[in-house]
């Protein structure tokens, strides 16, 4: 988590600090919510960057179901191996 300070300007625009700006792309919508006395601003995600994380996540997980069957495979087959010369 990063905190900084900044000041309200007078035409009510704020400097976000740049390591957080770094974080975020020009363009990238925000929502801005004010709760009692706290002011939050929150990066808002699109269904089609959410789709696209989805997607490299399964193909992650794909890939890691694909080892995990290979490797069950290699161990069927030295198991029968090993059994067979009982």
């Amino acid at each position: 988590m990063y905190e900084a300070y900044t000041v309200l300007g007078q035409r009510g625009q704020i400097t976000i600090p740049k390591e957080i700006r770094d974080k975020i792309k020009e363009k990238d919508r925000l929502l801005v919510k004010l709760k009692e006395n706290n002011v939050t601003i929150q990066k808002v995600v699109s269904d089609k960057e959410i789709n696209k994380l989805m997607i490299e996540g399964y193909k992650k997980l794909a890939k890691i179901d694909k080892e995990i069957l290979d490797d069950f495979k290699h161990i069927d087959s030295e198991s029968n191996n090993f059994l067979g010369d009982y």
